[in-house]
């Protein structure tokens, strides 16, 4: 058998610099898109900065795109990346269910 085991694929360092560059480009945009939106709304940008589900957000976010990133370029294998998946999807539904029923 090869060096490269069952299945898992070594992606070449250009198209790891590739995706480094898309990911940077996400980010960016999204961070446009944030602050236009705060300005649209004349929202105090303290107040969301401040606030606990604006880090969470951005915290689990940032541990997908790095899952992903390290994944595709071959410095994770699938099982952990997707057991970091998902925990991230296990942590997101259950402060969804949380909040539904806080509201009840």
């Amino acid at each position: 058998m090869d060096e490269i085991s069952a299945g898992a694929v070594q992606l070449k360092p250009e198209y790891i610099v590739g995706l480094s560059i898309l990911a940077t480009v996400g980010l960016v945009a999204m961070w446009g898109l944030f602050w236009h939106s705060v300005a649209k709304s004349q929202s105090n940008v303290m107040d969301i900065l401040k606030s606990p589900s604006f880090f969470k957000t951005v915290t689990v976010m940032g541990v997908i795109a790095a899952t992903v990133v390290l994944s595709l370029a071959g410095r994770l294998e699938g099982n952990i990346t997707g057991a970091i998946l998902s925990g991230i999807a296990g942590y997101v539904l259950g402060q969804l269910s949380g909040k539904h029923e806080s509201d009840k």
